[in-house]
C-alpha cells in the first residue's frame, strides 16, 4: 500500500454536496493512507451559505489546512473558489465548477500562473443537468478532476469510495453520471 500525504479544501455553498465530496475523498484517502482527518465548517449551509471542508491524509496532528498548504482546492462554486485561493500551495490543483476562468481577476490568474497552480475549470453543473442528474454536479466535478489527474486517486479508486457512500437508490444514477463525466 502506498502511503499518501495530502491536504485538500472542498468548498461550496449549502446544498451543493460539499460533505458528500469530502466523504468520497476521505474514503479514497483512507485506502492509501494510515490516517485521515476531516474538519467541516457549515456556516449558513441551510440558507445557501458557505460550506468548507478541510481534509488531511497522512501523519498530521490537526485537521485544519493552513494557508498555502492545500495540494487541491475543489470548489463547487466560483465565488467559493475565490474565497479559498489562499489555501493553495505552489504547484497545487484548483478545480472549479465553472465553464472558464472569467470569474478570476487578471491579477489572480497571474498569481496562480506564477505559483504553478494547475487549474481545471469544468462546467459540471451543465453536464449533470444534461445527464439527467441536476444535483450531481459535485460528483461530475470529482470525476473530471480524477480524469485530468488533479487528484491523487484514480477514477477506479474514487468510484469505490463513491459506491461506499451513495445510498442504494442513487447508485445507478451516480454510475451513469460518473461515466458521462469521465468521457
Amino acid at each position: 500500500m502506498r502511503r499518501l500525504t495530502w491536504q485538500a479544501v472542498v468548498a461550496g455553498v449549502g446544498g451543493q454536496g460539499v460533505l458528500f465530496v469530502t466523504r468520497v475523498l476521505a474514503g479514497a484517502a483512507a485506502r492509501t493512507s494510515g490516517r485521515v482527518l476531516v474538519s467541516e465548517v457549515h456556516g449558513m449551509a441551510q440558507r445557501g451559505g458557505a460550506v468548507v471542508s478541510h481534509l488531511k491524509a497522512g501523519p498530521f496532528a490537526a485537521p485544519l489546512v493552513s494557508p498555502g498548504r492545500a495540494e487541491c482546492v475543489l470548489a463547487l462554486e466560483p465565488g467559493e473558489a475565490v474565497r479559498n485561493l489562499a489555501f493553495l500551495a505552489p504547484g497545487a490543483a484548483l478545480v472549479v465548477d465553472a465553464p472558464g476562468p472569467e470569474f478570476l481577476s487578471p491579477r489572480a490568474r497571474r498569481v496562480l500562473a506564477r505559483r504553478g497552480v494547475r487549474t481545471l475549470f469544468h462546467d459540471a453543473t451543465t453536464l449533470a443537468r444534461e445527464a439527467g442528474a441536476p444535483r450531481g454536479a459535485n460528483l461530475a466535478l470529482v470525476a473530471a478532476a480524477a480524469r485530468e489527474g488533479m487528484l491523487p486517486f484514480s477514477p477506479a479508486e474514487l468510484w469505490r469510495a463513491v459506491e461506499a457512500v451513495t445510498p442504494p437508490a442513487r447508485l445507478e444514477a451516480n454510475r451513469r453520471l460518473w461515466q458521462a463525466a469521465l468521457a
